[in-house]
């Protein structure tokens, strides 16, 4: 696979969220990205739909960073082989 979970992140926050490309780094929350709590709930069923895992209502708030959506995608075997 050559997207990374992150590219893949990026995407999604451009394209369905407006955010604009270059705010989209590891350490940027979602608070900043201006996504309010409804958008993060989209967010979270469009990486449901997109990855094929269950993620929990309160698993993803606006305080959570990129990074935080990453280790939760990583901890549910997304973007690991095998």
């Amino acid at each position: 696979m050559s997207t990374t979970v992150l590219d893949r992140l990026s995407e999604i926050l451009v394209g369905y969220f407006g955010v604009e490309e270059h705010e989209v780094t590891p350490d940027a929350t979602f608070a900043a990205l201006d996504l309010d709590s409804l958008a993060i709930v989209e967010f979270a069923l469009v990486l449901e739909k997109e990855f094929g895992v269950v993620i929990a209502e309160d698993a993803v708030t606006p305080r959570a960073r990129v990074a935080d959506a990453l280790a939760l995608l990583s901890a549910k075997g997304v973007g690991q082989d095998g």
